[in-house]
């Protein structure tokens, strides 16, 4: 079987940041800072140290964030229509702008790699590695995952007044977590999909084909408090201590 770097190197990949500046839970939430860099940054350079992520590409509504992507080497940046920065604009829309852009500038790409700045713990490593399994695969879509804090079967939904008969109805199993079985959850820091498969299906799940690339829970944090912020600075600088 020939190696990952044969494989891919005629067959271009894009690693696209999604970064909108018009979040509301944490106002400029891609611009917050992690460690002294802003959030974007962590998926800028690991995007840019992946081996096999052909051009790095950032979509933003926000002139700050599109002036910073710019000032650290990001080779194109697409204006994000308003329409398109909204809290409830869909990825899957946001991904699909901007392979059109690219191509009506005569720029196509075999795969399309969404890196979410949400999770600044992803790193190259993250990113080879699920083209790797893509190939191994020969997968139309890889999409990372981590093991679950407890056991799905220990979730479900509440009424709005709290009434719990639906969630006790559902549960599969006692408190006593003695189910062998590991439950895992997506854990939004990597989606990747063959670029037709993203046109034709318009998702980032079609089946058959998508593949699972499991991360540690450590490697997983998605920001979107204070409190997730602080625990990734903290996860980062422990991470660069055992480097020292």
């Amino acid at each position: 079987m020939p190696v990952i770097h044969d494989v891919f190197k005629n067959k271009k990949v894009l690693g696209l940041i999604p970064a909108r500046g018009a979040s509301k839970r944490l106002p400029k939430k891609n611009l917050r800072q992690i460690n002294g860099k802003p959030l974007i940054y962590w998926s800028i350079v690991e995007a840019q140290e992946s081996e096999y992520v052909d051009s790095v590409v950032v979509s933003t509504e926000d002139i700050e964030i599109k002036q910073y992507s710019y000032n650290h080497g990001i080779d194109c940046v697409i204006d994000r229509p308003p329409s398109l920065a909204q809290d409830e604009s869909r990825s899957i829309d946001v991904v699909l702008h901007a392979v059109d852009v690219l191509a009506q500038q005569g720029k196509k790409y075999e795969y399309v790699m969404l890196l979410q700045p949400t999770s600044p713990l992803r790193t190259s490593k993250h990113i080879d590695d699920a083209l790797k399994l893509m190939w191994a695969k020969k997968a139309t879509v890889v999409v990372s995952v981590c093991e679950t804090e407890h056991p799905a079967s220990w979730m479900g939904y509440l009424s709005k007044d709290l009434m719990m008969d639906e969630f006790l109805d559902n549960l599969t199993t006692d408190l006593s977590n003695d189910d062998d079985r590991v439950s895992y959850q997506i854990n939004g820091a990597i989606y990747l999909v063959k670029t037709s498969t993203l046109i034709t299906e318009k998702t980032f799940f079609p089946t058959p084909g998508a593949y699972a690339h499991f991360m540690e829970r450590s490697d997983s944090i998605d920001i979107d408090t204070e409190l997730d912020l602080d625990y990734a600075s903290y996860l980062i600088a422990r991470r660069a201590s055992k480097f020292i």
